[in-house]
């Protein structure tokens, strides 16, 4: 009888040899799923997120909103005394959200984008607002309905683009990122329906400052990218079918060895340092988290990146969650750092998957 070590070394390049005299169904279970794991690993690695709008302009369309909506709040009071009152109160209470906290941020984050340019481009919104606002003539009704207006966009009642930006430049989650998420400002994406999913239906939340976009390649279903799409964090859902057995439903103690660190570690790509591989329990599940460094070939540069996945297994289908952090140019951290700061958002994230198939 081959033992487990025998079996697991026959995966040369992800091509499984079982042996007749295996008897042994958790190392059959283990070598038919290894590959395909394998395949899910690399595909993750490779994945791109593309940027559509600059850094500047997402920045600045949150900014005038900021502005504009403080002057309008201005001209309210300032035209009718008697609902001065609320106009106060309606800002204070979007000032105490996050939304409101990230007016330090932005202009910050403008300031080091625009360089000797930010003071003049200040101005210049400033001055475009108060054109516009002198040219508007506002009614009762219209200062009392955007009054409770703004009420709303506390709650997050806005253009999703305007708050993505917003978000991803406030200062509390630019330094612990997963108190954007534990706060409520989130996005849920859900596979119900979706061609990819394998018929799948489960659902991850990220936090709301995310961009997101359909996966380029076969079993990718979804991308998000942190920073409104312009930060380190690429995240990639992903799901793969295997085929078994008919009527061949695998253990929990089966699952279990699939996740366990010796068989994990076998799955980091040809060229990548193992950092971890621990074998966890996600929505009741037998699962698996692995990280590890992989350098990637780009153009003609190269980037280091570390690689963090969770991995689980349902209705004959592996489901990945995989993220990518890479080294920013304008910064000084290391990628154990970037690592440490967002491990506790990874493991956020991951800990938000529903499979709702579950409960029908």
């Amino acid at each position: 009888m081959h033992s487990m070590k025998t079996i697991r070394q026959s995966f040369v390049f992800g091509h499984p040899i079982l042996s007749h005299d295996c008897c042994s169904s958790n190392i059959q279970f283990v070598a038919l799923l290894l590959p395909f794991l394998c395949s899910l690993t690399s595909a993750g690695a490779q994945e791109n997120f593309d940027t559509i709008e600059p850094r500047w302009k997402q920045l600045s369309q949150a900014y005038g909103f900021l502005l504009g909506q403080q002057a309008s709040l201005e001209l309210v009071e300032k035209k009718f005394p008697n609902l001065a009152m609320e106009a106060k109160e309606a800002w204070f209470v979007f000032n105490s959200t996050a939304l409101g906290e990230c007016v330090k941020g932005v202009e910050e984050e403008l300031a080091h984008e625009l360089g000797a340019k930010w003071p003049e481009f200040k101005e210049y919104i400033s001055m475009q607002m108060n054109d516009h606002l002198g040219m508007n003539d506002l009614t009762l009704q219209q200062a009392s309905e955007f009054i409770a207006e703004v009420r709303r966009r506390a709650k997050g009642d806005m253009p999703e683009t305007i708050r993505s930006a917003l978000l991803s430049a406030h200062p509390r989650y630019s330094k612990n990122p997963e108190l954007e998420l534990s706060e409520g400002w989130k996005q849920t994406f859900r596979t119900k329906d979706h061609p990819k999913a394998k018929g799948l239906d489960f659902s991850i939340s990220v936090p709301a400052s995310w961009s997101k976009g359909e996966g380029n390649r076969p079993n990718i279903i979804q991308v998000f990218r942190s920073g409104c799409g312009h930060g380190p964090i690429l995240c990639s859902l992903m799901v793969k079918a295997i085929t078994q057995p008919l009527g061949y439903s695998p253990t929990k103690q089966e699952l279990k060895e699939l996740f366990q660190p010796d068989v994990l570690k076998q799955t980091v790509p040809e060229g990548g340092k193992l950092i971890v591989a621990r074998e966890l329990v996600l929505e009741g599940y037998p699962a698996g988290m692995l990280v590890y460094d992989i350098t990637q070939q780009r153009l003609d540069f190269t980037i280091n990146v570390r690689m963090t996945q969770f991995v689980i297994f349902h209705q004959n289908s592996m489901i990945l969650i995989h993220f990518a952090v890479s080294k920013q140019p304008d910064t000084s951290e290391t990628l154990d750092q970037l690592y440490q700061r967002f491990q506790p958002l990874f493991k956020l994230v991951a800990n938000t998957l529903v499979i709702n198939d579950r409960y029908k």
